[in-house]
């Protein structure tokens, strides 16, 4: 995969890949032409396709031409209708692998001197291993440096295997963020009051090794900062409010991790006094869904700098919760959360879109016994944050 931003590829970007005679690899593939209606040309650009969806996601790219596997040349490819074009491979992508493979993104980039190339990019799996069904041909392929080959019975039990166990490994980083959240191996912890943990990580977290060179100039801010400091880390890097001199906790904290994923945590509540001057335990919806779109959305577009790409898994949890309840409408009280510790929900989500979010705010209002109000705003007013 080019390590450069889907939408920044241009042709100067292509014509660097001839100029360094770059070789294709696990997660970059080159084509001189593009697939035509022959079955066997679509056979072809599907194992192509399902391959690199099978490793670690990459990029196809047609257009280019090669020599025993080098960038050779850019004669690019002529196409009379580029949207219908666009649409037909989108189609046999759509019809012809199984399980579906979502989030594959593809785009034109124009020649000066007329042609172009066309850019698939095509993300890991989501539910791997994914086999090509055109015609019934039930194969399933991965890629290695020298190009694609057809996964053997043993590769494809281990990949099912591996597939069934990343859930539980992607709820497992989330889990070690709510412990550093309560100050387990942490220099503190966040305020002692209803707090939220969002972690955000790509799909291809566990299929590809990455180091990052996370500095705070990139770092993701922590929720609503009056003020910030940096702390760097072995593991990354954590920009964290003021802390407090009575309680040494902090408000919020954000961690962006070298190997590509982010933790955010920061407090969504408290015990405020009413006008008759009694304690109320509060958790303020706003402050969760302000949040959850920032920590999300901030996430996507600092890592994308650095060439980490989606499908993206976002999970949120709530904990100190408890007896807490929220006000809404004309003064409406809740009931009362009566769990302590909940996981909100996990997402996986191609782009993070404010609206993508919206079901973890729907499951948020539920922990306190309501549904959210279906005419409420969710988000800022131009729909885009972080």
């Amino acid at each position: 995969m080019l390590d450069i931003a889907f939408d920044d590829i241009d042709e100067a970007a292509l014509a660097q890949l001839v100029a360094n005679e770059t070789p294709e690899s696990r997660d970059l593939e080159f084509k001189r032409d593009l697939p035509g209606q022959e079955p066997d040309n679509i056979r072809e650009f599907l194992a192509d396709v399902t391959s690199l969806a099978n490793t670690n996601g990459g990029d196809l790219i047609f257009g280019i031409e090669d020599v025993d596997g080098v960038a050779a040349g850019l004669p690019g490819v002529a196409i009379a209708n580029i949207d219908n074009e666009i649409l037909r491979l989108e189609q046999i992508i759509r019809t012809n692998v199984d399980p579906r493979l979502i989030g594959v993104r593809i785009r034109h980039i124009p020649f000066a001197a007329g042609n172009g190339a066309l850019l698939i990019r095509i993300p890991p799996g989501l539910q791997p291993p994914h086999r090509v069904t055109f015609r019934n041909s039930g194969k399933f392929y991965a890629r290695t440096s020298r190009g694609k080959y057809e996964l053997d019975v043993h590769e494809l039990r281990h990949a099912f295997v591996d597939s069934s166990r990343l859930p539980a490994r992607f709820r497992q980083y989330h889990a070690e963020g709510i412990e550093r959240a309560r100050g387990i191996d942490m220099p503190f912890a966040i305020m002692n009051d209803p707090t939220a943990v969002v972690s955000t990580m790509p799909l291809s977290l566990f299929r590809e090794e990455r180091e990052i060179a996370i500095t705070d100039d990139h770092a993701l801010v922590p929720i609503r900062p009056n003020a910030y400091s940096s702390i760097d880390m072995m593991e990354g890097v954590m920009l964290h409010t003021p802390v407090d001199e009575a309680t040494g906790r902090v408000r919020s904290f954000a961690i962006t991790y070298r190997n590509g994923r982010t933790d955010v945590a920061w407090t969504i509540g408290g015990t405020r006094q009413n006008q008759q001057g009694q304690d109320m335990k509060l958790v303020f919806a706003p402050s969760f869904e302000e949040g959850l779109i920032t920590a999300a959305r901030a996430t996507q577009t600092r890592l994308q700098q650095f060439g980490v790409e989606g499908p993206w898994i976002v999970i949120a949890s709530v904990y100190g919760v408890k007896d807490h309840f929220m006000i809404f409408g004309d003064h409406y009280q809740t009931r009362p959360a009566f769990k302590d510790e909940t996981l909100i929900g996990e997402l996986r989500l191609d782009r993070i879109e404010v609206t993508g979010l919206l079901p973890l705010a729907k499951k948020f209002w539920l922990h306190f016994g309501v549904h959210r109000p279906e005419n409420q705003a969710f988000g800022p007013p131009n729909g885009l944050a972080g």
